[in-house]
């Protein structure tokens, strides 16, 4: 049911249970900050988990719950236990930039969350100050510490592609080498306005760079929709790699996600300026086989490939014509 114009299947839902955040990154907020939703105009936890319901109905397998940041919405956990209530097939994931981590262990693991996606930008407690406004870095890395060491955890963490990271990759590499985590880098998406801490660096420059660090190997067999997987043997240690290019190598032609916002829009692309209200639909009290005909509908006007515009050398993708103000508006 969940398939559109272009014969793609969507079985991944990304659902933004708030656009609050604790952090300020610069790639993700403007410098003078948003504005964030009115309580009032934000789902309900029953109003999510009766989407997720109708969606996990329609097909979805896999739920990455984001934000802002999701481990700072009071009653998170209560829309997680509903959803395995309802569906306990169903693969649950956490995408969180790992501040608040060690309270919540406990509760993704009763839940059997497993899967962990940890945001981190930088080495440098220094940047990692300027590049998010606060001086979190040393409970970031305490967190990811704390998520090894449960032992339970399929952890993965995240760093936004910058220029700093090319200048740090020896920092993130001497760390991460032999840990049981894949370090994966993803290219800035062009939501805010460039300046000395965001300037676009395509993901090729990062391989070629990783390729003069050690025996860099692809593992084509291990790629998902959107990252492309190696192996690196950096000096006696082993490091899995991931590299999600959405900018420079497109993955359109393979997307299989949807997004619900904090705010009950549904998105079928990141960087398209459609979206489709689902939040009047639940509380005018709307037949579910209406809602269901809209989720179908929106899936079917969903495009080729998104709208980012690069240049012919990949070091031009800077614009964006969907208005996206800020990522923690819509989960990433």
């Amino acid at each position: 049911m969940l398939k559109d114009n272009y014969l793609r299947t969507h079985n991944y839902l990304r659902v933004s249970v708030t656009d609050k955040c604790n952090l300020r990154c610069r790639y993700c907020m403007p410098p003078q900050g948003v504005t964030f939703m009115p309580h009032d105009e934000v789902l309900r936890n029953e109003e999510f988990t009766r989407l997720i319901d109708i969606f996990v109905r329609m097909g979805i397998k896999k739920i990455r719950f984001t934000g802002g940041e999701p481990l700072i919405r009071k009653g998170f956990f209560d829309i997680i236990s509903e959803t395995v209530r309802m569906h306990p097939e169903t693969d649950l994931c956490v995408t969180t930039n790992g501040t608040l981590l060690e309270e919540h262990i406990p509760d993704l693991k009763k839940y059997n969350v497993k899967k962990l996606n940890i945001s981190l930008d930088t080495m440098s407690r220094e940047k990692f100050h300027s590049l998010t406004g606060v001086d979190h870095f040393n409970t970031v890395i305490n967190n990811i510490e704390r998520s090894l060491s449960a032992d339970f955890f399929d952890v993965k963490v995240n760093g936004v592609l910058l220029k700093s990271t090319l200048d740090e990759i020896d920092e993130f590499l001497e760390y991460f080498a032999d840990k049981n985590i894949t370090l994966r880098f993803i290219e800035r998406m062009p939501v805010t306005e460039q300046d000395e801490f965001n300037e676009f660096i395509p993901s090729d420059e990062l391989i070629r760079i990783l390729g003069e660090k050690g025996k860099l190997t692809r593992k084509n067999i291990d790629d998902t929709d959107v990252s492309l997987r190696y192996d690196l043997k950096y000096k006696n240690g082993n490091i899995r790699i991931g590299i999600i290019p959405p900018v420079t190598h497109r993955f359109c032609a393979t997307c299989s996600r949807l997004r619900i916002t904090a705010d009950g829009n549904l998105k079928t692309c990141l960087h398209s300026d459609r979206q489709y209200n689902l939040k009047d639909l639940l509380r005018n009290d709307a037949d579910e086989s209406v809602i269901v005909q809209h989720i179908v509908s929106a899936i079917k006007e969903k495009g080729e490939g998104h709208n980012i515009k690069c240049t012919a050398d990949n070091t031009g993708c800077r614009s964006i014509t969907a208005g996206i103000k800020s990522m923690s508006s819509i989960g990433g």
